[in-house]
């Protein structure tokens, strides 16, 4: 067995670092400690500060050679896949993977889990809600989160919701913004309710996480729950684009199997937590 380097010497790894959260932790990591970036079919940017290393997080020898080889001291685990054919093998039994070897090298280890795995019937959600998951992906994060627990019981396991950003756009958001400026009508829903977070809020929460001794799971998310259809009102306006594109619409009615009201309730995280997570309405003020 590899002899351990003191803990100040060791680097942090990022898993999935070329991803939309991936990237602002590896921004604002960089200087804090050695740092190691994960990669799978997004080639990265080279970057003097960054070691980079190819990984299929659903392939357990791969995860284990990377992180006994690295010894890091901390780990964020961000990788994940949303759809098939490798969402199961991943999005779950990848965490659990990652859950073993971490608690193996003795790494401290910052989950990032998802609302998405809540039934979406009981809002608003603290951390003691079970999940009750509706699809495919609900499942694979639920089992993530169990596999996690099993395997590295202290590590943090962070719950968040719709993950925003404005320059550049996130997915969602650069899909409302150019449906809109192309003049194609859309149609958001107003019973499909999260938290939205910021990704600079959440990756310093992630980070700041990563150096504190917190166990268990965490919602870490926005303090402002909206509708989708709110949320893309908010977008447009606040851009000057003309909402009359925008339609509002019934996910229950579209017979989607999905939950409808994830809300976050996130007041221990603001206990907790130093970095200040932002609404909607104050990241877009401040952006």
């Amino acid at each position: 067995m590899p002899v351990k380097q003191p803990m100040a010497e060791r680097p942090w790894l990022i898993t999935g670092a070329t991803g939309l959260l991936g990237q602002e932790l590896v921004r604002q990591a960089v200087g804090r400690a050695p740092l190691c970036g994960t990669f799978f079919s997004r080639q990265p940017d080279p970057h003097p500060a960054v070691a980079w290393a190819p990984l299929d997080v659903g392939d357990s020898a791969a995860v284990h050679a990377l992180i006994h080889a690295l010894q890091p001291a901390a780990i964020i685990h961000t990788a994940y896949r949303k759809t098939d054919p490798d969402l199961w093998r991943v999005t779950a039994l990848g965490a659990g993977y990652v859950a073993q070897a971490a608690a193996q090298v003795g790494a401290r280890l910052v989950h990032v889990s998802s609302d998405v795995l809540l039934d979406g019937e009981h809002a608003p959600y603290d951390e003691s809600a079970r999940p009750g998951p509706l699809h495919p992906y609900g499942f694979a994060k639920a089992e993530a989160e169990r596999l996690v627990a099993q395997a590295a019981p202290e590590a943090a396991l962070v719950r968040t919701s719709l993950i925003c950003r404005l320059d550049p756009p996130d997915p969602i958001s650069a899909w409302i913004i150019d449906s809109v400026q192309q003049g194609q009508p859309i149609t958001l829903f107003t019973d499909e309710i999260r938290s939205p977070v910021w990704v600079q809020d959440l990756a310093a929460a992630l980070l700041e996480l990563a150096t504190l001794p917190f166990a268990g799971i965490l919602n870490v998310a926005g303090p402002q729950p909206l509708s989708r259809y709110a949320m893309g009102l908010r977008l447009a306006r606040h851009l000057g684009l003309d909402v009359r594109g925008l339609s509002a619409g019934s996910s229950l009615a579209s017979g989607l199997q999905r939950p409808r009201n994830c809300t976050l309730e996130v007041s221990l995280a603001q206990r907790l937590l130093r970095t200040r997570l932002r609404g909607y309405d104050e990241g877009l003020e401040s952006l």
